[in-house]
């Protein structure tokens, strides 16, 4: 369907989808975010990270951190402790996992609690505030509800420590945890990656008493390295030494989800009962325009919109019909109409020529002198003048008074002749065509379209005349209230995935669900851009217009003699329809060696394409717009669209 406004919604709803919404939920989860790599102005001295461990797989942690503050103004320290993260077991399997982190906070500092990117963040120190150089140790406490046990066969205890990306090389790293029973019977291993890739057990120094798990980073076993990573803590437990724990995750998202997917399953309904199309009709032979159509009604049938080529066809209809000539003259072939339903005129002389002018307002300081003063000559007793002297001084400043809109010319006596319309001749015009006639002459009987005021208001007259008449004769309304129902729907159903994917609390085995309302919003958008439909009669109208258009691209001679024989001026007739029709060079082509009646339309060029745009140009010409002073922004604001952020597997911090 062309010009099928539903694809441009459609469009725009996915462009707004793909760009606000959709971050893929499954990254957010298991990759780092684009942060800087390198610590503001502090080093890490030493980091000690306490665990106890509860029974129900419940962790209340607290990080020791002291920093040396080597360079000024800075307010404090701040770190993320993301929910969601990746584990890798003892069997070689990387699960997600959500735990829930509660009673966060900082202990003997000013600090505030935010989110970043859906990561809970910590910024600890006061905004009035710079930290003062040296050594400073912030303390942070808060409990990590790892959630049932997620393993089968076997327990198993990991924790990323510290966080990945300070910035800077951890020193004098050490943790303490302690677990619910003893541990010293199980293995325990260190990696500085969740993938159980990077083994460092030969760099830590632990030992084991009963429950209790002592461990310190040492680098000098192993030539000075230094810890830049997060270290992973993970001991291998036998079945159910992990007892309860709480269900993590919650039914939010994925009920949205499921109302999602019904709100694009009604959708569809709606397609199948409102929109889906009538049965094609086969095209038929027509010889002329089907029920007697005027070009602009074939035009809007076949093109389905209302623009300017409409109105154009209809000028071309009336110099067919003998109503007017269409003529270019001058150098830039500026168009000019001339009115032919005259009787036979009286010939003046130049000297008995009248022009009668209307003062529309007063004349100010953008005029010339020259307008000025005559301005002054013609109205100094009324608001409206009868010319029959000083013409030659009034003709040299009649443009510029008719466009500054100073005066209108209701009637000028030009070319040596009076001509008097008859308006017994135009009983036969049709109505879009009388609206266009009269709007062409409405003072004079030859018209240039560059310095006619007012003619530009019959594009939008025909267009809404055109819609009121066809628009639901051929759509089928009730077809179009259900696809503005579905745009509406389709907002809803991104809305309803935002928020899913805000919640974010699907079990990791359905995240792949928060990609479905993608394929939601893709089906929908396609079902109502289908789901406007013809009537039964806009479906046989099109059959029989595209019938109409397949003749006349390809009648042959013989066809086109017959019917020239039988309507001398068929081809005049139906020449305004080949033009909306875009096939005005094929047909005039056809004609050449068919011997027709001359019929005087001008000299304008019905086979060039241009020449007919030459029609809208020449006349709509806008008065220019003023502007106030000064700069806007039609998408204001501006700034970091994505500011902040942490590793959401591991965590870590900065400075502010």
């Amino acid at each position: 369907m062309k010009n099928n406004k539903v694809l441009v919604y459609g469009i725009f709803i996915l462009i707004i989808f793909i760009f606000n919404f959709s971050t893929p939920i499954l990254n957010s989860m298991t990759t780092s975010d684009d942060i800087s790599k390198t610590a503001d102005g502090f080093t890490i001295e030493e980091y000690n990270v306490v665990l106890n461990v509860s029974k129900d797989n419940k962790v209340d942690v607290t990080e020791n951190i002291t920093v040396n503050w080597y360079d000024e103004f800075h307010h404090g320290i701040l770190k993320f402790t993301p929910e969601w993260l990746e584990y890798t077991g003892k069997d070689n399997k990387t699960i997600k996992r959500k735990s829930v982190l509660t009673n966060y906070r900082a202990e003997g500092d000013e600090y505030t609690i935010d989110k970043v990117k859906r990561k809970p963040r910590i910024k600890i120190g006061s905004p009035e505030e710079f930290v003062p150089l040296g050594d400073k140790t912030y303390v942070i406490k808060y409990t990590y509800d790892m959630g049932s046990d997620p393993f089968q066969g076997f327990d198993e205890f990991i924790f990323n420590a510290y966080g990945d990306y300070w910035g800077t090389d951890i020193k004098n790293a050490s943790i303490t945890i302690t677990m619910p029973d003893r541990i010293d019977d199980y293995k325990i291993n260190f990696f500085t990656d969740r993938y159980r890739k990077n083994n460092i057990n030969n760099i830590i120094d632990y030992n084991i008493e009963g429950n209790v798990l002592y461990a310190k980073f040492n680098p000098d076993k192993n030539e000075g390295i230094e810890l830049d990573k997060s270290l992973v803590v993970d001991i291998e437990l036998p079945e159910n030494y992990f007892t309860g724990g709480s269900f993590n995750y919650g039914w939010i998202s994925l009920t949205l989800i499921i109302i999602a997917l019904l709100i694009t399953l009604y959708i569809i309904y709606m397609w199948t009962k409102f929109g889906k199309d009538y049965p094609k009709r086969a095209q038929t032979v027509e010889f002329y325009p089907p029920d007697n159509l005027s070009s602009a009604e074939i035009g809007y049938i076949y093109n389905n919109n209302t623009n300017k080529k409409l109105t154009i066809s209809l000028i071309v209809e009336l110099a067919s019909k003998g109503y007017i000539k269409i003529d270019e003259v001058g150098k830039e072939k500026r168009i000019q109409i001339t009115n032919l339903v005259s009787n036979k005129s009286n010939t003046t002389t130049d000297n008995n020529r009248i022009i009668d002018v209307t003062k529309l307002k007063e004349s100010d300081n953008n005029i010339s002198e020259d307008a000025k003063s005559m301005m002054m000559y013609m109205f100094s007793e009324s608001s409206n003048k009868s010319l029959n002297t000083n013409i030659d001084k009034f003709l040299k400043v009649r443009d510029e008074l008719i466009k500054g809109g100073y005066i209108k010319v209701t009637k000028d006596t030009s070319n040596n002749e009076t001509i008097e319309k008859n308006n017994n001749n135009l009983s036969e015009l049709t109505e879009l065509e009388k609206i266009v006639y009269d709007k062409l002459f409405i003072s004079n009987n030859v018209v240039n379209l560059d310095t006619h005021l007012t003619f530009y208001e019959v594009f939008d007259e025909v267009a809404n005349i055109l819609s009121t008449k066809l628009k639901d004769l051929i759509n089928d309304k009730k077809a179009t209230s259900k696809m503005y129902k579905s745009i509406f729907l389709i907002f809803v159903i991104a809305v309803l995935y935002y928020i899913s994917y805000m919640t974010e609390d699907l079990m990791p085995s359905l995240i792949i669900l928060y990609k479905a309302p993608i394929i939601f919003i893709i089906i929908s958008i396609l079902f109502t851009m289908i789901m406007r439909r013809k009537t039964q009669y806009g479906e046989d109208i099109i059959a029989r217009t595209l019938g109409f258009k397949n003749f006349l691209e390809k009648a042959e001679k013989e066809n086109l003699e017959s019917l020239v024989e039988k309507d001398p001026k068929y081809f005049y007739n139906i020449l305004p329809y080949t033009y909306v029709l875009g096939i005005s060079k094929k047909w005039i082509k056809k004609f050449e060696n068919i011997p027709m009646p001359e019929v005087d339309m001008g000299n304008f060029d019905y086979e060039d394409e241009r020449s007919y745009n030459s029609i809208y140009d020449d006349m709509y010409r806008p008065e220019p717009t003023t502007s106030s002073s000064g700069s806007g922004c039609s998408s204001c604001g501006g700034g970091c669209s994505s500011c902040g952020g942490g590793c959401s597997s591991c965590g870590g911090g900065g400075s502010w």
